[in-house]
């Protein structure tokens, strides 16, 4: 165990991001990309069981032991410099060693963003072994949500290359452990200048290091959308009867002179990503192909009471039925559910610096789904509409 500075684990972030070559089209406090990631899994690159003991303790410490977290106060581009508050558009973000790109992590047990001054939570329910020792466990560490902002500011010496695997071993925060016997960081501190126990006692370093390939070309984005679509009611013997609802919905977005449409690589594509639980419900009715294309959406909280069973939304793109994402993983092609970005009915509608803007009509339509019985209740579904090269 050890928080080194080259053993952290993956924080579940795509492995490319994608920074546009004209900052019109990423401005100041754009988000490139998030994920909600298990201490388990980005701890340490050979991660921990849940259930793995790290500390025993006694059982009169058992008010007295901490879980302590900070960005890397002391590097340059791990987590000394809040550059996002430059333009003001991204409190806590912190510079990392690819130029214009600042961290954010939120503990997602207090809800609170790291910092460079060291905060503390108190670890509780805690396993206690047969002679009443307490069991502090990999389970008890906090969880944590990371995001990636595009920012104006280019920091001296950062990376600003075409293509760039995460090459900086320095972690971009850790998290420390505090009790009787073993010195830790004290809470209010500078991580700065402020590291008692690194890194022996220090179950965790959170970084990019090795796990995100960070390109600069030329995208398209998203730049409005239907919020919500509204589909006509329709009746359980509507349904069965081979009869569907449905309504058009638009989205609008934007395209940098000299990108390439497609869903091989280095072009760029289009797609509706799911959710992962209406996904995963997808799967289990047969709704998944083998490329994980999802063909209907179903609704949240799907099998629910008061929630209409036996029925689906299709999306439909030049009248024709499209594949959804079930995950952010790029070159899957149509059956995995990504389409050209130009490759429908889109409208130009007129031009923006460095490129065009357009706008699409798309369908969403409520169907029975083969094979299921309809069940009369409500539908509520959403999905993300995504643009990424490929």
């Amino acid at each position: 165990m050890g928080s080194r500075d080259d053993n952290n684990g993956s924080l579940n972030l795509p492995s490319i991001v994608d920074l546009s070559t004209n900052a019109n089209f990423q401005p100041d406090g754009t988000l490139l990309a998030s994920a909600t990631s298990d201490f388990t899994t980005f701890a340490v690159n050979t991660g921990y069981a849940l259930d793995q003991v790290l500390f025993r303790c006694d059982a009169a410490d058992v008010d007295q032991l901490y879980e302590m977290y900070a960005t890397n106060g002391d590097s340059t581009y791990g987590g000394r410099y809040e550059d996002g508050t430059i333009a003001g558009n991204v409190s806590y973000g912190y510079a990392t060693t690819v130029m214009n790109v600042v961290i954010r992590f939120t503990n997602l047990a207090t809800g609170e963003y790291y910092a460079r001054i060291w905060k503390g939570r108190r670890l509780t329910g805690l396993d206690t072994d047969s002679s009443g020792r307490i069991l502090v466990k990999a389970k008890n560490f906090s969880n944590v949500y990371t995001e990636l902002f595009r920012i104006d500011y280019a920091r001296s010496g950062a990376n600003n290359t075409p293509s760039y695997l995460y090459g900086r071993s320095q972690p971009n925060a850790y998290i420390a452990f505090k009790g009787p016997g073993i010195t830790g960081p004290i809470e209010g501190t500078d991580s700065y200048s402020n590291w008692p126990g690194w890194y022996s006692t220090w179950p965790a370093s959170l970084g990019l290091y090795k796990y995100v390939t960070f390109r600069r070309t030329t995208i398209c984005a998203v730049s409005n959308f239907t919020p919500t679509v509204v589909l006509p009611r329709i009746s359980v013997a509507e349904l069965n009867n081979g009869n569907t609802s449905s309504a058009d919905f638009n989205v609008d977005f934007q395209c940098q002179t000299g990108i390439n449409s497609g869903v091989t690589a280095g072009t760029v594509a289009m797609g509706f990503l799911v959710p992962a639980a209406n996904a995963a419900k997808a799967q289990a009715l047969g709704l998944m192909n083998g490329n994980g294309g999802v063909s209907h959406l179903v609704s949240d909280n799907y099998g629910a009471a008061g929630t209409a069973g036996g029925v689906g939304i299709r999306i439909y793109r030049n009248n024709s039925p499209m594949y959804l994402l079930s995950k952010n993983v790029t070159q899957t092609g149509n059956n995995g559910g990504w389409y050209g970005i130009l490759q429908g009915a889109q409208e130009t509608t007129g031009s923006v610096d460095g490129g065009n803007s357009y706008t699409e009509t798309f369908r969403a339509e409520l169907s029975k789904i083969s094979g299921q019985t309809v069940t009369a209740g409500a539908v509520n579904a959403h999905a993300q509409v995504v643009i990424r090269v490929q």
